[in-house]
This record gives structure tokens, C-alpha cells and sequence, in this order.
């Protein structure tokens, strides 16, 4: 996945392993950014809650677009101050969420919104006080609002987190609440009639109909010891299932795949496919993302704003394709949601599917799959063998296999890494990781005998073809055979792997 990170930090240039552009800005330290929207020229307009700016990137290089940085507090941190004027002379309390607006932008700053066109800031609505009034521009009041998004009409949406609630702003600057009862609701997007929100006090995702109507997307809510806190969670899997860490942020692709900011997990995730998976996550040599907030998608490119961090990353969202697989190849779906979920990636820009499957290749690929519906397990274990070298890319995921008891040795400490896989194999391997996770694989019957060549299993494979079969994991040819000791391509072994994850809800 083709990723850039524009570091709005200096020293962060010496740690990440990403590639880095430096903004120019003499007088920029420990920025927080926040919110971001994209102006007809392609730059970048980004909210800095801790600086109190709006910087402006383009090329890899910010400027001042709004504000002045305050002097430091007794903290350090730079004191907000509500101050309109020209946007150069201009204060901003601590400026969050921003969106296209009128003739210029709105940005949720402290308990206003403020309005910045035509050179100079100015107050939308709100008041240095925070309140829960509707009414006109001048009469409304907000309790820290802070994602924002624009409708096609004009109009705005506003997270009004403290309140718990969503409101709405007209072009002539009527506020209404169109929903109550959230719990800090902050990240905001509008897609095709829908505002959808990233509902940070009870780790879900919803989306919001124009007449206040409620759903959850995806996320599950799990009742903390405090009343009215929820813990947060990472798993990827249906949405019904899946779980976040206090995401702040939602941004949704020309597809209809919603990105979340996972703030908690220190990721971006994405509902699409009728699953939950994840598009990004740091790791031991990488900070970045160390605290996703805000996520803009243009085209096939998603962008995301990192308030530790202080960086503006862009990360390719689009659809991998390999020269070898024919759109309209029978394994051609699977292949593409599979490397959608990273559970393959491909042999650089071909998949070979005819390729024989070897034992290393799938037991990664089932280590993926599991890391997949649990992503803070980590693959790994003690067991080792003769044929396996410590640092081989796939050795981490057959001590894991082997602790597990799903995968066993040949007898004499060896694996056979390189060694294919036949069909009966692939379905003894399913069927022990199945029981290694406690899922339910009773109920066999005794269909293989259905298949013409069903006396072709192996006795020590009879219950796990059986069990494969009846779970339709494993399908015959066209023919009604089911070439048990045959050896299996690439191709057949992801259909399998797939089988599985669709049958148990992975």
C-alpha cells in the first residue's frame, strides 16, 4: 500500500520509516492535527488544536493559512483565545473540525463555530459559553463541537460532542439538533443523503438520516465499570461483531467503503464487504498512525491527520489488480477481497493462481486470517524444526501453527516448508484450526461418499474432508470429483480459506 507521511514535526523525520517531507514553518512545534478538507487547487487545509492555527499544505509544504499561534501557557501549550479580525491577525480557541462553507470555511473552535472568507475570521454561531440552544446564528450555543462536514446543499452538519448531540446549520445560519442521546459523537462525513459518525463514547459507528433517525453500522459497545463509559476493542469482523477503540473520525470512498480513524487502536479500519478490516495500523517501526482523528477521501487516495503524530499522511485506497487474474476468473472475487484484507498480497504484480499452494504459503495465509478477526493477537510461538530458519518470513506464523497443534512435523523435526499441499491437507489444517478456536465442527455426514472419487481419502483424513464437505469449505470439480490427494493451487486454497471465514463469520 503506496503511503506519504508530511511530517509536521520536525524530529519525527529521524524515526519514521516512512518517507518524509518536512513543512516549512519557522515557528511550527508540536503540532495536533485535527480536522482537514481539500481546496479546488488540491491543497490541504488542516486544524491545529494545539498551535490554535489552520495550516494550508501543498507539495509537501504548510503555511500559516488562519490564526497566530498564542504564547505559551504554563503548560507550554499555546493558550486559546477567541479573536476575530483578519487571518493573519486572527485567534482561534482551539480549532478542530473544518468544512467548506458559504464563500470560504467553518471551523468548530472551543464552543463556536467560526467562519473564515474573504481574508478575514469570523463567528459563525455560538459563544464563549458553552450551551444547548437552537435558534438563529447569534442565538444558538454548542458544548465543544468538533467534527463538521458539508452537505451538497450547503448546509452544515456539526458534531456537538458535549452536548451529545448532531445539529445543523442552514446557509442563512438557522441551527437545529436533528439527534440526541449520543455519547461524544465527533468524526462527521456526509456520503449520498447519509451523514455518517464516528460515536467516540460508545465505539461505534453510525449513520444519521436528515429526519434524526438512528443506526449503527458497525461496532460493538461494551459497558465500562463508570457509568456511561464503554470499553473499546479490536477485532475485525462483520460489523455486528467488529469492534473499535474510541474512533474519531469517518470519511466514506466513491465506493461506499466507510474509513474510520480508530483512534484507540492507532488505526485506520474500513466497513466494506459486509466486514470490518483494517487498511492501516502502526507497528514497532512505524508511530504512524499514533492518534488518527481526521480522514478525507479524494479519488483513491484517503488522508489522514495525526493529532500525536502531527502528521498528514495520504495512502493509496486503491483496488490492487495482478496482470494474471482475468476479471472474470472464477477465483477472481476472492483473490480481490482477500488482498483487500491483507490476507494475501500477491507475487509482485501477478498472483499466479495455478501455483501450487506449499505448506509455508497457506500457514501464513491462515495466520493472516487470524490475525484478521483478532488484531491485537500476535503470531507467533516456541515450537521450532530443522528445515525452518528462525528469520524466514513464514517462520513466525508456523510456530504459532505449531503451538497451536495445527500444523505437526513429519516425524523427524522437520516441517517441509516447500513442500506441497494436497486438498485433503488444506482441509485437516482448516479443520484443527477450527477446533483450536473452540467452533463448532460437529455435525458431520458422510457426503463424501457422494463424490466419485470419495474412497480416494486418506483414512486420517476422513473426518476433516467430512467435515469440510458438509460445511461446503470444500466443493467438488465439475466433474463430482474431489481430487483429494491432489495437490492445490493458489487459487483453490484462498476459495477454501474463504469457505471458512464465510461459514464461521470471520
Amino acid at each position: 500500500m503506496k503511503k506519504r507521511v508530511f511530517a509536521l514535526v520536525l524530529a519525527l523525520c529521524l524515526v519514521l520509516s516512512l518517507p518524509v517531507y518536512a513543512l516549512e514553518s519557522s515557528s511550527f512545534s508540536g503540532g495536533k492535527l485535527s480536522g482537514l478538507t481539500m481546496q479546488e487547487d488540491g491543497s490541504m487545509l488542516v486544524t491545529d488544536v494545539y498551535n490554535k492555527v489552520i495550516w494550508r499544505v501543498a507539495d509537501g509544504k504548510a503555511s500559516r493559512f488562519a490564526g497566530v499561534i498564542p504564547v505559551a501557557g504554563i503548560t507550554g501549550e499555546p493558550g486559546g483565545v477567541y479573536r476575530n479580525g483578519a487571518v493573519d491577525e486572527a485567534y482561534f480557541m482551539e480549532p478542530w473540525g473544518i468544512a467548506p462553507f458559504l464563500e470560504g470555511y467553518a471551523v468548530t473552535d472551543g464552543d463556536m463555530i467560526r467562519y473564515i472568507a474573504n481574508g478575514r475570521v469570523m463567528t459563525l454561531a455560538g459563544s464563549d459559553k458553552a450551551g444547548n440552544k437552537d435558534g438563529s446564528a447569534k442565538e444558538a450555543t454548542f458544548d465543544h463541537p468538533t467534527g463538521i462536514a458539508a452537505a451538497p446543499d450547503g448546509s452544515l452538519y456539526v458534531a456537538d460532542t458535549g452536548n451529545g448531540t448532531i445539529r445543523h446549520i442552514t446557509k442563512s445560519g438557522e441551527v437545529t439538533t436533528i439527534t440526541r442521546n449520543l455519547n461524544a459523537p465527533t468524526g462527521v462525513c456526509w456520503y449520498e443523503g447519509v451523514l455518517y459518525v464516528a460515536e467516540t463514547g460508545r465505539c461505534r459507528i453510525l449513520k444519521v438520516t436528515t429526519g434524526g433517525g438512528v443506526h449503527v453500522i458497525a461496532g460493538v459497545s461494551t459497558p465500562a465499570e463508570d457509568n456511561g463509559e464503554f470499553y473499546g476493542g479490536y477485532v475485525d469482523a462483520a460489523p455486528d461483531k467488529a469492534k473499535f477503540d474510541h474512533p474519531q473520525g469517518v470519511a466514506v470512498g466513491s465506493d461506499g467503503t466507510i474509513y474510520v480513524a480508530d483512534t484507540g487502536n492507532r488505526a485506520v479500519r474500513a466497513i466494506g464487504d459486509k466486514r470490518v478490516y483494517t487498511v492501516l495500523r502502526s507497528t514497532t517501526s512505524a508511530i504512524t498512525p499514533a492518534s488518527p482523528r481526521g480522514l478525507l477521501v479524494s479519488g483513491e487516495t484517503l488522508y489522514l491527520a495525526d493529532a500525536f503524530a502531527g502528521t498528514l499522511t495520504d495512502l493509496s485506497i486503491a483496488q490492487k489488480r495482478y496482470s494474471d487474474v482475468a476479471a472474470n476468473a472464477w477465483y477472481a472475487d476472492g483473490v480481490n477481497t482477500a488482498t483487500r484484507y491483507g490476507i494475501v498480497s500477491g507475487l509482485g504484480d501477478t498472483f499466479q493462481p495455478d501455483k501450487l499452494m506449499d505448506r509455508a504459503m497457506f500457514v501464513s495465509m491462515l495466520s493472516h486470517m487470524h490475525q484478521l478477526a483478532d488484531g491485537t493477537v500476535i503470531i507467533d510461538g516456541d515450537a521450532t524444526f530443522k528445515d525452518v530458519a528462525a528469520d524466514a518470513p513464514y517462520a513466525a506464523a508456523v510456530r504459532w501453527a505449531a503451538d497451536n497443534e495445527i500444523v505437526r512435523g513429519n516425524g523427524d523435526d522437520t516441517f517441509a516448508p516447500d513442500r506441497g499441499i494436497s486438498r485433503q491437507e488444506l482441509a485437516a489444517l482448516l479443520y484443527r484450526y477450527a477446533q483450536s478456536q473452540g467452533l463448532n465442527v460437529s455435525g458431520l455426514s458422510s457426503t463424501i461418499r457422494n463424490f466419485k472419487d470419495g474412497d480416494q481419502v486418506s483414512d486420517w483424513a476422513m473426518e476433516s474432508m467430512s467435515w469440510a464437505c458438509t460445511q461446503h469449505i470444500l466443493n467438488g470439480d465439475d466433474q463430482h470429483n474431489l481430487n483429494p490427494r491432489g495437490p492445490a493451487t493458489r487459487a483453490q486454497a484462498l476459495t477454501m480459506l474463504l469457505n471458512f471465514m464465510e461459514n464461521y463469520g470471520i
